[in-house]
């Protein structure tokens, strides 16, 4: 394995990778990614993704397992704490490695090898407030608390125009609070909300005057976390990202990972269905003009090239 938790091992599944399509054998699947409801318990300011009632079924649930066995099962959604029978489901089944994504209002189940909750205020009243849920802080703050004593836990903070002076305040914090919490993972708000959205002030000024403070109060991981994703100014401005990673090989990464959503449609990539960019979802291998992180696009390079050096 890698040395980082909050990844799957990218360099056995590289090899991996490279060893069946020379030798012209399935790419066995290692990460499945469920999209279990597009409901949720929150109601934040700052979320696009669509309330509907959406939610899938137990049988295909189980039917996704049972198809996969040996492949991380992460789940998350909408809020997967909204299907009634998911967590006691994933408690009374063992041997499945399952991952989960939630916000950390009701209570996560113990069964689960990786858990990341988002967190983006450490202030009791504004969370509240863009959660639209009296009480809440309380409970996640626990919640996330009690499931680091058990699991791996990252927490996600998600940038907006309205928040980014409080990231290094708020990473002093967790890591306060938190002492067993894995990884704080910064991300950016992509929405078109004014409210929210950077312009080029304030990502300017978040590049110039908070970027530097806001590492200096990471742990190693969520440093090379950071260091992964948010480098540069366009990277935070709104509808770009990564637009030096057009790549222009096969996206050798979806070979190894399913998508399913609450219908249970199959899609071949988890970042291009959650932001809507559905183009490329039923041809595993086909060219993404979108762009990931540093790490799976080198994942993606490194394939290449072992691929073009042979046997």
């Amino acid at each position: 394995m890698t040395h980082s938790k909050y990844w799957d091992d990218f360099q056995r599944r590289a090899r991996e990778t490279v060893y069946c399509l020379q030798n012209n054998k399935p790419v066995p699947v290692r990460r499945v990614a469920v999209f279990i409801t597009n409901q949720c318990n929150f109601r934040c300011s700052y979320c696009n993704h669509s309330q509907d009632k959406k939610q899938m079924q137990r049988e295909v649930f189980e039917k996704i397992i049972e198809d996969n066995r040996d492949a991380i099962i992460h789940i998350t959604g909408g809020e997967p704490s909204t299907v009634s029978w998911l967590y006691d489901f994933i408690d009374s089944t063992p041997g499945v490695r399952f991952h989960l994504n939630t916000n950390g209002f009701i209570k996560p189940p113990r069964n689960i090898q990786r858990l990341k909750a988002s967190l983006d205020t450490v202030s009791p009243k504004y969370f509240d407030f863009i959660t639209g849920t009296s009480g809440a802080y309380n409970k996640v703050m626990q919640h996330i608390q009690e499931a680091s004593l058990y699991t791996t836990v990252s927490i996600t903070y998600t940038l907006t125009k309205e928040n980014y002076l409080l990231a290094p305040s708020f990473m002093r914090q967790v890591r306060k609070t938190f002492p067993k919490v894995y990884a704080t993972f910064f991300s950016v708000y992509k929405g078109t909300n004014p409210r929210f959205m950077f312009n080029e002030e304030s990502a300017n000024d978040f590049f110039e005057n908070v970027k530097y403070n806001l590492e200096l109060e990471m742990d190693e991981e969520s440093y090379r976390l950071f260091q992964e994703t948010i480098t540069e100014k366009q990277r935070i401005m709104q509808g770009i990202r990564f637009p030096e990673n057009k790549i222009e090989t096969p996206c050798y990464l979806s070979m190894s990972e399913r998508v399913f959503s609450p219908s249970g449609e199959k899609f071949n990539c988890s970042h291009l269905y959650r932001d809507s960019i559905q183009h490329v979802r039923h041809n595993i291998q086909s060219r993404c003009q979108y762009g990931c992180n540093t790490r799976l696009a080198q994942f993606n390079q490194d394939v290449a090239a072992k691929l073009t050096q042979g046997p």
